[in-house]
């Protein structure tokens, strides 16, 4: 028959057992959620710079050196 303390032992490696598989998933999943916000940070950064490379290209379109440009091209071809 196995006494009370044998019953303890058993509870107690259960116990460690479970509380260490619960600290691996919870690593896990710290580190998947982390990997996630880290990518999302990274494409917001690179959306951010197409964005400024294409206002800056609409700003080049709309600025008024550039507009006399295209019209003296024009005038020229037509000449």
């Amino acid at each position: 028959m196995i006494n009370l303390t044998s019953y303890r032992y058993i509870f107690v490696v259960l116990v460690v057992f479970f509380v260490s598989l619960a600290a691996v998933y919870l690593r896990r999943t710290e580190n998947c959620e982390f990997y996630k916000f880290r990518s999302s940070q990274v494409k917001t950064a690179r959306l951010k710079q197409q964005l400024w490379q294409k206002q800056l290209q609409l700003e080049n379109y709309i600025s008024p050196a550039s507009i006399s440009n295209v019209v003296k091209d024009e005038i020229n071809k037509r000449n």
